[in-house]
């Protein structure tokens, strides 16, 4: 229900300054038959913050998404959440729905969340993706979902359950939000990274479209100076120089990816 609208407000967001793009076309890098996408960030991703933990309080104080930009607004999505562009888009249009008021981006995600989330998937190639705490690349400490529309290099791997890395993937006969979290909080339990006692998760990623879901825990946000946040594991790498994207296919794209995470017991 977003993105006709969205892609006029991307436009006259751009146009006015405010919205500041931070990467190249991407590159095709092959690995194991799999079409992996490489890009090359621009100057602009030296503006976007980037969380620590140290940082996640004063966060709470000063906040992008309180009071948002109202040139990046798009919509209300639902009572208590509101569709914004993404200031720093990996894609355009690039949608995060923020909680109206302060929640913690580490605490687990409810059905509410769900609910809001799932609006912005009336479109067959929606990819959705949650960054849980500064370790999973999540830049602030502000409750939000992302949306882009992408393909998605690895979605066959993803379907067939065939990934090196610790996760826990679901395949949808329902796309509701009673139904997502119920499978959300499966994974949680079933890879042991919360809630706790305070309600918080230990890192991790999420991954959503209409066909699956995949929850995998996160261990370091960035190795050698490359970091990683949820969209990396649709396939989908961004870096900050071209070199770096020569160090990755020397290290190994999936590689990579299973050391971000933690290696399959399996």
């Amino acid at each position: 229900m977003f993105w006709n609208k969205a892609e006029g407000v991307a436009a006259r967001a751009l146009a006015l300054g405010e919205l500041m793009p931070i990467t190249t076309e991407a590159l095709v890098i092959e690995e194991d038959n799999i079409r992996f996408l490489g890009h090359v960030v621009t100057a602009n991703a030296g503006k976007k913050p980037i969380a620590s933990k140290a940082s996640i309080d004063s966060q709470a104080k000063v906040n992008p998404f309180l009071p948002y930009e109202p040139d990046l607004y798009v919509a209300e999505a639902g009572e208590n959440y509101v569709c914004l562009l993404n200031k720093f888009p990996v894609l355009s249009p690039h949608l995060l729905i923020c909680s109206k008021a302060f929640i913690p981006q580490v605490s687990a995600l409810t059905i509410a969340d769900f609910e809001a989330w799932i609006l912005g998937f009336d479109e067959d190639d929606v990819l959705g993706f949650y960054n849980c705490g500064p370790v999973a690349g999540a830049s602030q400490a502000h409750r939000h979902m992302q949306l882009v529309k992408t393909d998605i290099p690895l979605a066959a791997r993803i379907k067939s359950g065939q990934l090196p890395f610790k996760h826990e993937r679901y395949l949808m006969d329902a796309f509701d939000a009673c139904t997502l979290h119920k499978m959300y909080l499966h994974a949680l339990a079933a890879l042991d990274i919360g809630p706790d006692a305070k309600g918080e998760c230990r890192p991790y990623n999420l991954l959503l479209t209409r066909e699956w879901m995949l929850v995998l825990p996160r261990t370091t946000n960035n190795i050698e100076g490359v970091f990683a946040n949820g969209i990396n594991y649709s396939g989908r790498f961004l870096v900050k120089r071209e070199e770096q994207l020569a160090w990755l296919k020397e290290y190994g794209l999936m590689n990579y990816l299973t050391h971000c995470g933690a290696v399959s017991e399996i």
